[in-house]
C-alpha cells in the first residue's frame, strides 16, 4: 500500500508541490506557536537560575526573584553572614523602571549589585563602574535602537550605556545594571522614598557556601537567623518565575496552539479528500479488485504521512523565518524553533493531526462504488 500510496502522489507532481507548501504552511504555525511558548519559559527562567550562589534570600512569602522584587531589612546581610557555613553574602536590589527611548516605553528591571549578581555575560562592552553608567539587556537595547556610548534616562538620572549584556532577556521586565554605589546616587537625587518602607536597599542576598559544608544545613540555618527572608535555590527561583509566566501566558499561547493544531486537522483533511476526490477511478480500480476497508484506510494514512514527511522541512525552515520575523519586530519574544523539546512536541501533534486527517475521506472510499471504473 505505501508503494501505491507514493505512485499516486507523485503522479500529480504539480498537486503534490501545492499540497506540500499549504501544510508546511500550517506547520510552522504550530512551530511558531510552541516555540514562543518555550523561549518564553526559558528567558523567564535563565536569569535567577544563573544567579552566582548557592542560596538565595528574598522577601518571606515571596517566591518569585522579579516578577514581585522583594525587599528585606537592612540588617539582613549581617545576619546572614553569622550564620556558621556561609562564606559570603551579596546582596543586590531590584528597582522596576520604565525605559523611554526612540519613542518605545517598555518596562525593566533595575539591578544593582555589589560583588556579585551582575550581568550573566556580556555580548559586547564592559561591566559598569560606580560612575554614571549601566549595562542593558542586549535585546532591550535593540528594541530601543540603543548602542555602546548612548546615553539613557533611569530615574530621571543621564546613564552611558558601557555594556550589552546576554542571558538577561524577560519579555516582561528585562535587565539592566548598575552598581549599588550607582544606585544610592540615583536614588538620592530621584527622593525615592526609603523612608517610608515601600522600598528597600536589599531585594535579595546572594549566599555562597564554605565548600564542603552542607548546603540543606546552612539553608536551615539561614532560614532560623532571617525570620523575614525564605531560602530557595537559584534554580527554584527560575522555575517559580516560569511557572508564573506560563500562568499569565500560557494559557493564551497554549489556545492558539491548538487552534493551529485544529488548522493542520482540518488541512490535511480538505487536501486528503480533494485528493481522493481526483483519483476516484484509482481506488475504484483497486476495490473492483476485491481491496478491503483495512487496506484503503492504509492507503489514507501512508498518504497523510508521505505529506507530512515532504512538508516538515519547510515548515521548520518556514517557522525559523517567521521567528525572526518575530524577533526583529520585538526582540524581547525569542522563539525556539530549532530547539529538540519544541520539535518533538511540534512533530508529535503533527503526527496525530496528518493520521487524523488522513482518514477524514475514508468514508467516502467506503461509499465508493467500483462500477465508477467503467463511467466516462
Amino acid at each position: 500500500m505505501l508503494y501505491w500510496s507514493w505512485k499516486q502522489w507523485i503522479s500529480e507532481p504539480k498537486r503534490a508541490v501545492l499540497m506540500i507548501a499549504v501544510y508546511a504552511a500550517v506547520l510552522s504555525l504550530v512551530l511558531l506557536f510552541e516555540g514562543l511558548r518555550v523561549g518564553i519559559h526559558d528567558d523567564l527562567r535563565l536569569f535567577p537560575a544563573s544567579l552566582p550562589a548557592d542560596l538565595v534570600a528574598i522577601e518571606s512569602g515571596n517566591s518569585y526573584f522579579a516578577l514581585a522584587p522583594s525587599k528585606l531589612p537592612q540588617l539582613s546581610r549581617l545576619r546572614a553572614e553569622s550564620v556558621n557555613g556561609v562564606a559570603s553574602v551579596s546582596p543586590v536590589m531590584l528597582l522596576p523602571v520604565i525605559l523611554n527611548e526612540s519613542g518605545h516605553r517598555t518596562p525593566a528591571m533595575l539591578l544593582a549589585f555589589d560583588d556579585a549578581g551582575g550581568p550573566p555575560s556580556l555580548a559586547s562592552g564592559r561591566m559598569p563602574t560606580p560612575a554614571p553608567e549601566i549595562v542593558l539587556d542586549k535585546n532591550l537595547a535593540a528594541l530601543h535602537g540603543i548602542g555602546l556610548g548612548d546615553r539613557v534616562k533611569v530615574l530621571d538620572n543621564e546613564l552611558t550605556v558601557v555594556g550589552l549584556s546576554s542571558g538577561s532577556t524577560s519579555p516582561f521586565t528585562p535587565y539592566v545594571f548598575v552598581t549599588y554605589d550607582r544606585l544610592i546616587d540615583m536614588a538620592l537625587d530621584a527622593e525615592l522614598p526609603f523612608a517610608t518602607g515601600d522600598i528597600s536597599l536589599v531585594s535579595a542576598l546572594l549566599v555562597e557556601v564554605i565548600p564542603g559544608q552542607n548546603t540543606g544545613s546552612v539553608r536551615a540555618a539561614l532560614e532560623r537567623a532571617l525570620p523575614d527572608a525564605d531560602i530557595f535555590t537559584p534554580a527554584e527561583l527560575g522555575e517559580a518565575d516560569a511557572a508564573f509566566g506560563d500562568r499569565l501566558i500560557g494559557p493564551v499561547l497554549y489556545l492558539v496552539s491548538g487552534i493551529a493544531w485544529v488548522i493542520a486537522l482540518l488541512t490535511m483533511s480538505m487536501l486528503r479528500y480533494s485528493e481522493v476526490r481526483s483519483q476516484f477511478r484509482a481506488f475504484g480500480i483497486q476495490k473492483a479488485l476485491g481491496a478491503r476497508p483495512l487496506w484503503l484506510a492504509g492507503t489514507l494514512l501512508c498518504g497523510g504521512l508521505i505529506l507530512l514527511a515532504f512538508s516538515l522541512p519547510p515548515a521548520v525552515l518556514l517557522a525559523t523565518l517567521l521567528a525572526r520575523a518575530v524577533s526583529l519586530w520585538d526582540p524581547l519574544y525569542g522563539a525556539r524553533i530549532v530547539d529538540m523539546a519544541v520539535l518533538a512536541q511540534g512533530i508529535g501533534v503533527m503526527f496525530m493531526a496528518s493520521i487524523a486527517g488522513s482518514l477524514f475521506p475514508m468514508r467516502t472510499l467506503l461509499r465508493l462504488d467500483p462500477a465508477i471504473v467503467f463511467q466516462r
